[in-house]
């Protein structure tokens, strides 16, 4: 469709079903008003779909205080789940740049970096623990949940899921196999003299983006279930703990992957560019500027969510 007849049933899709349902008619005249036949631009386009997402942010409780404060707690702790997601990515990211490190990193900067490491496996331990102890005490909520007929509106969710995890680990499975036939050289550095080195480059590559895929469906169900699950303010109350607590590893995690890279990236910079040991480098790495980067971000907005839930439970306690 062209900008001269706007797609308004498209941009109408930012806004949740119930406001469309209610203003979709009034919202599509003004539109066509404001424009009085001028073309929609990009920046136009753009307004609307921000203002839709604010909707559904403030529908949802992430936003505002138009909702219980339950719900904007429940909000706030799905939030930090959503964003534990993507500090995942980040951490998968690291433990591949940092592969091998303790073996080339001189013994004078060795500490610090193991210490900061270590720091950052251990924080995702618990990290994944706090995921699912989230998960278990909402288990009867969700029991309650089937038993009354709700699996309809969650089926697409779990069963796309779980199509894609059925894939993964069959993709992982085989790019396991065709890795062992690569030295440890040539996974890390070396592919460009190997036979196979397209095969295993096409294979890592769609591996990685199907375990992002399932990572975010699982994510997706997760959000589409709890939002349904009828859960007693103990429940909500406990799930805020371990979002909090979660928010906290995010934060720890960020800090002691900056000083790993500090540590390491003064004593062995060759080895965060991935050169020849002892060779001129720079400690500046753009795969572990993208990997902060979005360490910070998911902390930042972990932290947003926190700010949230407290702000909610004082409301609820002094309602």
């Amino acid at each position: 469709m062209s900008d001269r007849t706007p797609d308004w049933s498209g941009l109408l899709k930012w806004y949740p079903s119930r406001w469309r349902s209610r203003y979709g008619d009034e919202f599509t005249a003004m539109m066509e008003d404001s424009l009085d036949g001028r073309p929609a631009s990009r920046r136009f386009r753009a307004s609307i779909a921000w203002a839709g997402l604010r909707e559904r942010g403030h529908e949802t409780g992430l936003f505002g205080d138009s909702v219980p404060a339950g719900d904007r707690i429940r909000a706030a702790s799905l939030l930090v789940l959503c964003t534990w997601s993507a500090f995942m990515v980040a951490g998968g990211n690291f433990a591949k740049v940092s592969e091998n490190f303790d073996l080339v990193v001189p013994p004078r900067s060795h500490v610090l970096s193991a210490a900061s490491y270590y720091t950052v496996f251990v924080g995702a331990v618990v990290g994944g623990l706090l995921v699912l102890a989230g998960a278990a005490i909402a288990i009867p909520a969700f029991a309650r949940f089937l038993r009354s007929g709700g699996w309809p509106s969650v089926r697409g969710h779990i069963l796309r899921a779980g199509a894609a995890t059925v894939v993964a680990v069959a993709a992982t499975t085989a790019l396991v196999v065709l890795a062992h036939t690569l030295s440890p050289a040539q996974r890390n550095g070396e592919l460009l003299y190997h036979p196979v080195v397209g095969y295993y480059l096409a294979a890592f590559v769609a591996t990685m983006l199907l375990l992002l895929l399932t990572l975010a469906l699982w994510t997706a169900a997760a959000v589409a279930v709890t939002r349904r699950l009828a859960l007693a303010e103990s429940v909500i109350s406990a799930e805020a703990w371990l979002a909090v607590a979660l928010a906290a590893v995010m934060i720890l995690m960020t800090a002691a992957t900056t000083v790993w890279w500090a540590a390491t990236g003064s004593s062995a910079p060759w080895f965060v560019q991935g050169t020849l040991p002892g060779s001129p480098a720079s400690a500046f790495d753009p795969n572990l500027v993208a990997t902060l980067a979005l360490m910070v971000l998911a902390s930042a907005a972990a932290s947003f969510g926190v700010v949230r839930m407290a702000r909610a439970w004082k409301a609820l306690r002094l309602g």
